[in-house]
């Protein structure tokens, strides 16, 4: 380079993730937002002038930014205002209706009180909420209780009434309005169909709302490493805050945007992407939750046996066509698909579709993906599909998975990361927050260790080296997207995106990524976290 550097970052200890290139550098030079050399901190201090700012990592570990390829961070800005359900804050129903009731107390009669997080399968009395219960809390507001994987609602008899919904309303198609031995709603609603019959009862996402809630989302992902994510699921007012935060230099992170169908429809002609906002695609749901018995499984689930394998959230037809109709403009499409026939179904969309349009080149997204099959894997390959891999559930429902819903076999295997990175499959791995919270490194930890909550480890032969987890974050996943000329590496000409932490990751394969502390997230160059 001919003139000098904006930033210089010295006396680090570089893990570039570009194979032997720059593992052995100690400094970086960043200018324009671009790494532009790399080298001992002698060759790059070289590359300064007066203006130049130098920091001092103190032997600091530098590793790339953080791509987080799936969350709702809109969404959980929301709920950071609404009343927390995880048992974490709330381990009993009966602390949650406390929780509820003192919400009630302070907000004006007829006004909606919400809450997310609640699990019945992680809560001590093992049982899901009802109108009875939530009636304790409050008869005089509508309450709604989102459960953690966000395809189910509990709601009580205040918003079933102001709804419209009792014992003679239809299941809406794709959603479940669960009723007891009577026919009479229980109010437990089961995927985005049943829950959009309560939506009204709560203000709707306006632009100032959601520029809030992505500030607070913001600062936490920053706070964490990313510096790059994927809203997986964007309205046309969403999108609109996007591109209001982003023109006031608000958006410090980078937003890779994937919109709900028909959304571009009602959006036109979209503004041309900017360095911090781009639409990735479409984003499009299959099935449900495995927790909600609303995934679709080839075999029954292990807890209620029978012929009971979940569902399609789309009909097969009507999802094949949705494929068609974004693959034939070259639109990729990010499919959420947790049940195995639900793969199924969406893997013979995307073939028919490839099928249709030859000449069209495009790799479509399969998200979640907790139960694939090794036969599926091959299959993605074949297709050029790709996977973004909720690892987390490992964790946080790996001990329901083995013991109740999938059992020992199925549940051993799922979220199979050894074996898509074994196949050559591009892959990365997420959070889905507000699902589980955002936190990369513990989402590596467990792509590594496979440890549950109750301390087991769950299918040890899909454990991965920390080298293949830190990939699913950096380089591996900036390939999900075809963005490998830009991201996912600390490398010349690729944008200066890095996480400074104080350890290395990847002498991690036998010790606790969970004990490393990220001291600073650069963007561009610029410290977005830290000091």
């Amino acid at each position: 380079m001919t003139t000098a550097a904006d930033h210089i970052y010295i006396n680090g200890d570089i893990r570039a993730m570009d194979g032997a290139v720059g593992d052995n550098a100690t400094a970086v030079a960043v200018k324009d937002g671009r790494f532009v050399a790399l080298g001992t901190d002698a060759e790059i201090a070289a590359l300064t002038d007066s203006e130049t700012s130098v920091v001092d990592l103190a032997g600091a570990v530098v590793v790339p930014g953080f791509i987080e390829t799936h969350l709702h961070p809109m969404m959980w800005g929301l709920m950071l205002s609404g009343v927390d359900a995880t048992t974490s804050t709330c381990p009993t129903i009966e602390k949650l209706i406390t929780a509820l009731a003192a919400r009630a107390a302070i907000t004006p009669v007829g006004e909606p009180i919400e809450a997310w997080g609640f699990d019945d399968s992680l809560v001590a009395e093992d049982r899901g909420l009802t109108v009875a219960d939530l009636d304790k809390a409050s008869t005089e507001h509508p309450i709604l209780v989102r459960h953690l994987s966000a395809h189910g609602i509990y709601v009580n008899s205040v918003a079933l009434e102001k709804a419209g919904i009792d014992a003679t309303t239809v299941d809406p198609e794709g959603g479940v309005i669960v009723r007891d031995s009577d026919g009479v709603p229980t109010g437990e609603l089961c995927e985005v169909p049943a829950m959009s019959l309560v939506h009204g009862l709560v203000p709707d996402m306006n632009p100032d709302a959601s520029k809030i809630a992505m500030l607070r989302a913001q600062e936490v992902m920053a706070s964490v490493g990313v510096t790059s994510f994927h809203d997986m699921y964007v309205t046309a007012e969403m999108y609109e805050a996007y591109r209001q935060l982003d023109a006031d230099g608000d958006l410090r992170l980078r937003a890779r945007l994937y919109l709900g169908h028909g959304v571009h429809d009602q959006l036109g002609e979209l503004a041309d992407p900017t360095e911090r906002v781009r639409v990735g695609g479409v984003k499009l749901i299959s099935d449900g939750s495995i927790q909600l018995h609303t995934a679709a499984l080839t075999a029954p689930y292990h807890d209620l046996g029978g012929c009971h394998c979940g569902g399609m959230a789309i009909p097969a037809g009507a999802l094949g066509a949705l494929v068609e109709e974004h693959h034939a403009v070259g639109r990729q499409v990010a499919i959420h698909t947790n049940g195995d026939q639900a793969i199924d179904f969406v893997l013979d969309a995307i073939a028919a579709a490839r099928t249709a349009h030859p000449d069209i080149e495009v790799s479509h997204r399969l998200e979640h993906v907790q139960t694939l099959r090794e036969d599926q894997i091959a299959r993605m390959v074949e297709l050029g599909v790709v996977a973004s891999i909720f690892v987390n559930h490992v964790y946080y429902w790996g001990d329901r998975h083995r013991d109740r819903f999938l059992g020992p076999g199925r549940g051993e295997r799922i979220s199979p990361v050894a074996s898509v990175v074994a196949a050559g499959l591009a892959y990365a791995l997420h959070c889905d927050c507000p699902v589980t919270p955002v936190n990369p490194l513990f989402t590596m930890n467990t792509a590594v260790h496979r440890v549950t909550r109750e301390g087991r480890v769950l299918g040890a032969e899909q454990r991965v080296s920390a080298s293949e987890a830190l990939a699913g974050y950096t380089s591996a996943a900036a390939r999900l997207t075809g963005e490998s000329s830009d991201k996912g590496r600390i490398a010349v000409g690729l944008l200066a995106d890095f996480v400074v932490l104080d350890g290395d990751p990847l002498r991690s394969d036998s010790t606790d990524l969970n004990e490393l502390s990220v001291l600073r997230t650069v963007v561009g160059g610029e410290t977005v976290f830290g000091a």
